[in-house]
């Protein structure tokens, strides 16, 4: 395994240059928005935060996170216009203004990517205003204990997440932040303690860095239903493992036990993604026997931190209608880039017209159920008891089509997400089956759909 580690840490540890580089780029930045500050007459000041500050980076990463810290008595409103200010000042005409839980900057410098972001400068993390004042303390708290030796199990643990395919706590992933990463070795002292001790990890599994909660289980009862909880030093009331899913969260446990067995690069370093061709697409398509919908529009103009939840809100609400109307959704996914995608595989596109009601058991009354039905148009045979003892009633199913269930769900748009609800409530297109080909010809689209046709463990993709 030594082996192995050593000549990954070679190939994503940045080099002296690549450090260099960083650091130039960093502190002309913090110079900038110093500067920044002075002229507009603003009290703030620059700090460098994240990975590119802890030397924590991968040689892939081109990031770089500038703090833009203000007086904690400031009013939020003027932070936001003064923190913009500032930031516009900076970035000029190569800045993008975005929004999450208040305004930020984005852009691109010397091949960088840049966020210019406002914040409290808050002197204790238990009183921050806002989200994002945590990250200077995290800052603070993490340079306190982090060594070089450390800093490069950080690398590894980044890239063995980054191949299994659960790096990354933005909400479009639900994975494993960097600064979770960063604790996590911390706590175990090591990439392969890591590995050892999440191979043994359960759901609600509790790691708590400075024993803020006596008893696990209040920890547990905090952050009910989250699969890792790991309690943040600077903020006990938060868990940094809060955007990771059960999805993730089981791909990361079943890659650590996996490569406990057996040490390979591929862990680090899978094969991509095979990309299929549209022949192949409607090949498979038709092979799988399913009925497959593929729900396409032009997406809001949001943040992906709004976007992701609200299009997978419009999933589990279209999903939720097609399975209360008795179709079987085997899978579904959601995707966007200049297009939003919600992806529905059903079992069969069609019901048969009768279904079977189901009443109470024969020690419960039954006249209201009986009167309810005994009439009705849609019945074709009831009641009669079952074998179970139940009164039974074989009605005609309201909707046996699923694109009809489908299309009246996507109607009521107000149940989508507030910014998905209003571009589908705009436009929208269901490409079914053999149609979906069409969208393939945009090749984010096919690399999207290929994925899911190909679904597949990534380290597993090499004996594929």
């Amino acid at each position: 395994m030594d082996e192995i580690l050593k000549s990954v840490l070679k190939e994503v540890k940045p080099t002296p240059a690549d450090r260099k580089r960083l650091e130039q780029v960093a502190a002309e930045l913090i110079g900038q928005t110093n500067a920044a500050c002075a002229k507009l007459d603003i009290d703030a000041k620059a700090m460098l935060v994240g990975s590119a500050a802890r030397d924590t980076w991968l040689r892939s990463e081109r990031d770089i996170d500038v703090f833009i810290l203000f007086p904690e008595e400031l009013p939020r409103e003027e932070l936001e216009r003064q923190g913009l200010a500032v930031a516009r000042e900076v970035a000029g005409a190569k800045g993008k203004e975005q929004f999450a839980e208040h305004p930020y900057v984005t852009m691109k410098f010397k091949g960088f990517d840049v966020d210019l972001v406002p914040c409290y400068d808050v002197a204790k993390p238990s009183e921050i205003k806002s989200a994002v004042d945590r990250s200077p303390h995290h800052q603070r708290y993490i340079t306190e204990y982090l060594t070089s030796e450390l800093a490069d199990e950080v690398l590894l643990t980044k890239q063995f997440m980054l191949g299994v395919g659960c790096y990354g706590s933005e909400l479009k992933v639900q994975g494993f932040s960097g600064y979770l990463c960063e604790l996590l070795v911390s706590h175990y002292g090591s990439f392969e303690k890591l590995v050892e001790g999440a191979s043994g990890w359960k759901p609600s599994t509790v790691i708590d860095p400075e024993r803020s909660y006596p008893d696990p289980s209040e920890a547990k009862r905090m952050f009910e239903k989250q699969p890792l909880i790991v309690i943040d030093p600077v903020d006990a009331s938060r868990n940094v493992g809060a955007a990771i899913s059960m999805q993730n969260f089981a791909t990361f446990v079943r890659a650590c036990q996996d490569f406990a067995r057996g040490s390979s690069r591929r862990f680090f370093f899978p094969k991509p993604v095979r990309r299929l061709s549209a022949r192949q697409i409607q090949a498979t398509l038709e092979r799988r026997g399913t009925a497959v919908f593929c729900v396409a529009f032009s997406p809001p103009d949001v943040v992906p931190d709004v976007l992701y939840p609200q299009l997978r809100k419009a999933e589990r609400t279209l999903v939720t209608r097609l399975t209360l109307a008795g179709f079987e959704v085997m899978r579904s996914d959601v995707w966007s880039n200049s297009r939003a995608l919600i992806l529905l595989e059903l079992a069969a596109a069609k019901l048969p017209r009768v279904r079977t009601h189901i009443g109470p058991p024969v020690s419960i009354e039954v006249g209201n159920f009986i009167r309810a039905h005994l009439k009705s148009k849609r019945k074709f045979a009831g009641p009669f008891a079952g074998a179970t003892g139940q009164l039974i009633f074989e009605l005609e199913r309201e909707r046996p089509n699923s694109r009809k269930v489908l299309e009246q769900a996507l109607r009521e748009h107000a149940t989508l997400g507030r910014h998905v609800g209003e571009a589908i409530s705009k436009s929208y297109r269901i490409y079914e089956g053999n149609q979906i080909v069409k969208l393939c010809k945009d090749e984010e689209v096919r690399e999207f759909i290929s994925e899911y046709l190909t679904r597949c463990l990534p380290w597993y993709r090499s004996s594929v």
